[in-house]
Order: structure tokens, then C-alpha cells, then sequence
């Protein structure tokens, strides 16, 4: 086999590859015989007839087409592995030469993994910042905790901030009634900021049995584009108000609400989550800062191939969510208000972050020669299954046996980012 390669535009290659006499015989002999397995030919044992009777038979266009396939799965690999190219699609393959007598000849092109230029990366610093956690911030939580375990007692009085209300409403815009403005016996607590702003106002100083019409504006970035900035009247009517009874911040409460005896351990418990996760939020915001500055010390030219991979990545991803909430994605565009290229052009810019962020993560890899090993594959392996139990067999099927490149390449990325923040905060 011998090859030729030609850069063709961009981070497109041209593979030129031409078979060996003796490799091409050789393909047409396998090309025969799985044919002839497929055709009785009267006078030989199945797949055992010679290839002039075979090709009498079915005809020489249909071995040469086979054998040409053969050629392709046989050596185009071999080529990419020859010319060390790391191929980011499937290849576009033309047969340019084919017959009996004359081995074949055939080009692939394909788009393969642009070339990218590391700058100084050992000067980037990153620092690290823990927000504080204030006493002020411990208790909106427990104010938050006292709040689910409020009780509601009916009151005979006009609604005031605070009181839980139950309400049916129809919302008009142009005087017309637009989808989803409508309910009956809604639940609402005024005050928590759930409605547009102006409706929850307008409820203070209702009595139960009262109608009212509230005039509001929506925002101008609601998520309804056709309602969004739009002044609107909502006929409502108010049927009960309770007002809302919160527990004493005591131990009893502490007791209730959590598995600990006394407020203050309560309260030590609620501020060692919080300084936990603070702690979290800093090592995100460290790991996301890091990455910002090594993608500004490379060079490279985005392949719009990968950019339409993490496209269909995130398409497929948000296709999971929605399925899990018990939706069909059809009725998630439609809510939405948009379709699937309508998606794919609102994230191409954070797509095409991404896509820089793990050519240069993996350009960085390669420089600190980060590699993972086989133990550290299936140690990786046995956690997931370990945290998931109930999911180990989808596990196994997702990143075992053959599958195992796709958790080798999650662990050199989580590799290479420990080491860029190591550098970072040198």
C-alpha cells in the first residue's frame, strides 16, 4: 500500500491510496468467496469456487465492488494510523482506479483534529476566593426551613403580604385571552414574587367573595416572546385567605425540622453546608477561570465539524431532560416557542467555547504528557457502579469492554484540569 496526503482547505485532509498487486489479488479472492457463499454454483463446495467462476456468475462490477469495500475498511485505517491524523468524522471515499488487472486506487477525505499552539501557559494564575458565610445568611435559611413549616388558618380579613390566597384568574392581552392565562383555585402566597410583578400587589386589600380586574405590564425579557413587554388585565377572584403561623426558632423547632436536639446544632449543621459549598462554588469558579485563560494563550482554528458534534451533544442532552420531566420535545419546542435549529443558534457560541476549551485542554495534555491508565479506567468504573447500583448493568454496557475510551478520555480531562489549576496556583 503506498499513500499519498494532500492538505486540502482547512483542517481537511485528502488520503491518495494505492494497493499492492498482490494485496489487491488477494482482496478480489476474499470478495469472491464471500460472494460465491451467497449463489449456488453447481461443481464446488460452498464460498470454495474459483474467482473466474464466480465472477461469471454474479458478475465482475459486483466482485469489484467488494473487493473495493475490503480495500477501504482494510487500509483507510491503516493510512490515518500511518499518517498519525486523528480523523474528527467519517471520510468522503471516491474509487479513482479499479479493474481486475490493476490494483485499486481510492481517495478519502476527511476533517481531522486542528493543529493548536500552546503560548505560556505556566504564567497563568488563577485565585481562588471562598465567599463568606455570614450569620445574616444562616438565618434565611432557617427563616426559609420555618417558612415549610408554616400552618395556614383561614382568616376573615382583607389579604395583606405574607397571606396565603387561593384565587381563579383569566388574563387578557388586546383584550383577548392568551394561552396559559388561566386558572382556578391557584394557590398563592403574596409576597413570594412568583406572578408578574404588579399581580400580587394588586391581591393585598381583597376580602374572600372579591373580584377584581389587576392591570400589568410583562416584562421585557418574559419567556413568552409574543407576550413579552405587553401591558395585560387579569379578571381574579379571591376565595380564601389564610394567614400564615411560623414555628418559634427554639430547639423544639430544631427537632422538628432536622435530626438534630438543640437550635445551635441545627444552626452549626446549616453553616457547614454552607461553607461547603462555598468551598465547592470556589474550586467551580477556580476550574471555569482556569480553562478561560489557557483557551487565551492558544492558537487554533475552530472546525465547524466539531462545533455541529456539540451541537447534537447538547440537543441530545436537553432531549433527555425533557424526557425524564414526562414530556415529548415536540411540546417543549412548542412551549418554548422555538425548534431545533432555533436551539442549535442560540448555544453555537457556547458551543464553540466549548469546543476551544477541550482542543486546548487536549493540546495541554499532550505537552504534560497526561495519560490514564487501565487500572485507573476500571477503578473509575467500579465507583460509578458503586454510587449507581441500580443503574451498574447501563453503566457497564455505556463505558466496559470495548467502550472503555469514553471514560478514559473524561479521566485525562479531569487529569489535565487538576494539573492546570496546580500550575494556576503556583
Amino acid at each position: 500500500m503506498q499513500v499519498s496526503r494532500e492538505n486540502v482547505s482547512g483542517n481537511k485532509v485528502k488520503l491518495t491510496i494505492t494497493t499492492e498487486m498482490g494485496e489487491w489479488n488477494e482482496l478480489l479472492d476474499s470478495a469472491a468467496a464471500s460472494l460465491g457463499k451467497s449463489v449456488k454454483i453447481e461443481g464446488f463446495r460452498e464460498g470454495k469456487a474459483p474467482r473466474s467462476v464466480v465472477i461469471n456468475k454474479v458478475g465482475e462490477a459486483r466482485v469489484l465492488s467488494a473487493a473495493s469495500e475490503l480495500a477501504i475498511e482494510k487500509f483507510y485505517p491503516q493510512a490515518v494510523r500511518d499518517e498519525k491524523l486523528r480523523p474528527i468524522n467519517f471520510p468522503s471515499v471516491t474509487v479513482d482506479q479499479v479493474g481486475l488487472d490493476a490494483p485499486v486506487v481510492f481517495s478519502a477525505e476527511v476533517a481531522v483534529m486542528p493543529e493548536v499552539t500552546l503560548g505560556d501557559y505556566t504564567k497563568i494564575r488563577v485565585k481562588r476566593e471562598v465567599p463568606e458565610v455570614s450569620d445574616q445568611m444562616v438565618t434565611d435559611t432557617l427563616e426559609s426551613m420555618r417558612k415549610k413549616m408554616a400552618e395556614y388558618n383561614e382568616v376573615d380579613r382583607e389579604a395583606k403580604e405574607g397571606d396565603w390566597t387561593e384565587i381563579d384568574f383569566t388574563g387578557y392581552v388586546d383584550d383577548k385571552e392568551f394561552p396559559g392565562g388561566a386558572s382556578k383555585n391557584h394557590p398563592l402566597v403574596i409576597g413570594e414574587k412568583m406572578f408578574i410583578p404588579g399581580f400580587e400587589e394588586g391581591l393585598v386589600g381583597m376580602k374572600a367573595g372579591d373580584e377584581k380586574e389587576i392591570e400589568v405590564t410583562f416584562p421585557t425579557e418574559y419567556h413568552a416572546a409574543e407576550l413579552a413587554g405587553k401591558p395585560a388585565k387579569f379578571k381574579v377572584k379571591l376565595h380564601k385567605v389564610k394567614e400564615m403561623s411560623l414555628p418559634e426558632q427554639d430547639d423544639a423547632f430544631a427537632k422538628k425540622a432536622s435530626k438534630f436536639e438543640s437550635l445551635d446544632e441545627l444552626k452549626a449543621d446549616i453553616r457547614k453546608f454552607m461553607e461547603e459549598d462555598a468551598n465547592r462554588r470556589a474550586d467551580e469558579q477556580v476550574r471555569e477561570e482556569a480553562i478561560k485563560e489557557l483557551v487565551k494563550v492558544v492558537k487554533l482554528e475552530v472546525p465547524e465539524e466539531l462545533v455541529e458534534q456539540e451541537l447534537t451533544a447538547m440537543l441530545n442532552d436537553l432531549k433527555g431532560k425533557v424526557a425524564n420531566a414526562h414530556m415529548t420535545f415536540e411540546d417543549y419546542l412548542g412551549k418554548a416557542g422555538t425548534n431545533e435549529a432555533g436551539l442549535k443558534s442560540q448555544w453555537r457560541e457556547q458551543a464553540v467555547d466549548r469546543v476551544k476549551a477541550g482542543l486546548a485542554l487536549d493540546a495541554l495534555a499532550t505537552k504534560e504528557d497526561i495519560q490514564v491508565t487501565h487500572d485507573e479506567v476500571h477503578v473509575e468504573l467500579d465507583k460509578l457502579k458503586a454510587q449507581y447500583p441500580d443503574q451498574a448493568e447501563e453503566i457497564e454496557k455505556h463505558y466496559g469492554g470495548h467502550n472503555h475510551g469514553h471514560l478514559e478520555s473524561q479521566l485525562r480531562t479531569r487529569k489535565v484540569v487538576d494539573r492546570l489549576i496546580e500550575i494556576a496556583g503556583q
